[in-house]
């Protein structure tokens, strides 16, 4: 009798989590998962991996798992029923030819994303297939955070800071309807911050694990955060908490929002959300105080009811650096001096601007491995470190290589030029 074939393969946990997928190691013997854990080499995760990345081993060979068709004959009763993948098929078609293309809608699942995260062929072929026929095709973000990016995108403040830089640099940190086990490849650089001494403050319409382990928090009335978001920045604005000067030149419609939320209250807040209008008034003036500041916004359900992406549109406004005369960087859990290195709003505040003049463009061939060495490079100001996937740029207003006298710019260097 031969001896089982076992091979170790690295991959990715399939479970899902946003914004990252970590790295996975498993063993294999004789074509079955025998064990998984963390991939140590993976640049994101580093050996990270949660509970629910530990149980996969549990769905290969559950024998629960549907691999194939099912069926039934009667909608509402639990008599579902093998059938082949031929007959499963032909019902589809009987079915979308009966009600007619108008009446049909494509929705991949989360599932098909797993498997094929990186490029989407599996989703964009069923876009393509939905667009050839005819129906309506819905992407599956918009059952998850496809609302609160929405909102976000509006205001202009994306792709600020890396979960990372959070746990490294920010003294305040605000998490905004996250959750830990929704995030949980961030929920270890939100203790590492603590353990740094950060604060840590979390909104929720829950008591959940973020509001358990934060140091202040915030019950609110599901829907109400765009209220709450609002009545921060009437505090902000009419106690002249903010950079004056960060507005004028990076900003657009500031005289409008000023106007809008000028009526907008801690009180009027207070008896929307249900949170008092005096740690409402308090909480801002933290906020915009706190030189290093940075909102954690959750990814799903703050964004579920009909106006779900103004709370978002409303957050996303407080990326607005607030006066360096009245900033701070001491907060009360603060048990050592954090390292003098650009971060949080003082990255957004130096390095991003809403109108995007020139952004450059990021390098295709960056390799992963150029993601650790810019964490860990010290950068001078101003200089902003974009990450996004394998591409890597370091971006410079000033002194880019091939700058002329007469203003024209050269091409961005990169983190190793």
């Amino acid at each position: 009798m031969s001896a089982p074939r076992t091979r170790t393969a690295r991959t990715m946990c399939p479970m899902n989590c946003h914004p990252t997928f970590c790295g996975m190691e498993v063993d294999i013997e004789d074509n079955r998962l025998v064990n998984v854990r963390g991939d140590k080499g993976n640049p994101d995760s580093e050996g990270f991996l949660c509970v629910r990345g530990l149980a996969t081993r549990e769905i290969m060979d559950n024998p629960r798992r549907v691999l194939k068709p099912l069926a039934r004959d009667v909608r509402g009763e639990d008599s579902w029923y093998e059938i082949s993948w031929d007959e499963a098929l032909r019902r589809i078609v009987d079915s979308m030819q009966s009600v007619g293309r108008e009446s049909v809608a494509i929705w991949p699942g989360h599932g098909v994303l797993s498997n094929d995260y990186g490029p989407l062929a599996n989703l964009y072929l069923a876009l393509r297939f939905a667009n050839m026929y005819g129906c309506q095709w819905w992407d599956t973000c918009m059952i998850c955070w496809g609302l609160g990016g929405f909102g976000v995108g509006l205001t202009g403040a994306m792709q600020i800071n890396t979960k990372e830089d959070m746990g490294e640099n920010a003294d305040l940190i605000v998490q905004w309807g996250s959750n830990h086990a929704s995030q949980p490849n961030t929920a270890r650089h939100i203790a590492q911050a603590k353990k740094r001494g950060a604060r840590v403050v979390a909104l929720d319409v829950r008591m959940s694990d973020a509001c358990r382990s934060a140091h202040d928090r915030f019950i609110v009335k599901p829907g109400t955060d765009a209220a709450l978001a609002l009545a921060m920045m009437h505090v902000i604005i009419a106690e002249d908490l903010y950079d004056a000067e960060f507005v004028a030149l990076h900003t657009l419609g500031f005289d409008e929002l000023r106007a809008h939320v000028a009526p907008l209250t801690p009180q009027w807040a207070a008896e929307i959300c249900g949170v008092e209008a005096n740690r409402i008034a308090d909480f801002a003036r933290d906020y915009a105080r706190t030189k290093r500041a940075m909102i954690l916004i959750g990814g799903a359900s703050m964004h579920k009811d009909a106006n779900g992406w103004e709370a978002a549109r409303a957050i996303s406004c407080h990326l607005v650096p607030a006066r360096p005369d009245r900033q701070t960087r001491q907060t009360r859990h603060r048990i050592r001096a954090a390292p003098r290195r650009p971060a949080a709003r003082l990255w957004f505040q130096r390095n991003y601007e809403f109108r995007r003049p020139a952004t450059g463009q990021l390098r295709p061939d960056a390799d992963v491995r150029d993601y650790r060495r810019v964490r860990s490079r010290r950068c001078s100001h101003p200089v902003a470190v974009r990450v996004r996937f394998r591409h890597v740029v370091c971006r410079r207003r000033a002194n880019r290589a091939g700058d002329g006298a007469d203003g024209s710019r050269g091409k961005p260097r990169s983190v190793h030029e």
